[in-house]
């Protein structure tokens, strides 16, 4: 079952680019996450780095989080799923 998403920018614009990778992600570890009912994911540019919370709840696994920070949009989406997915193959 594929999760609701939903992706926030708060006090900027929204970028479809870096949603997109959001999405890929989540298709990505679909397999991993398959019982999580929402992923929350919120991308705050902030000076020179971009801050990225991650929130998956619903389902067998509760609600797990992962926030990251880093000057690159792309690498700190990329690190944020990727500490998640660390948290979901080591429950």
């Amino acid at each position: 079952m594929q999760p609701y998403i939903q992706v926030s920018f708060p006090g900027g614009p929204r970028d479809l680019a870096l949603e997109a990778a959001v999405h890929r992600w989540v298709a990505r570890l679909e397999s991993a996450i398959e019982d999580a009912l929402h992923v929350d994911v919120t991308i705050e540019r902030v000076r020179r780095s971009t801050s990225v919370g991650l929130t998956l709840s619903g389902g067998a696994s509760g609600s797990r989080k992962a926030a990251t920070s880093h000057k690159d949009a792309y690498v700190a989406v990329s690190d944020a799923f990727r500490a998640l997915r660390q948290q979901l193959l080591y429950r």
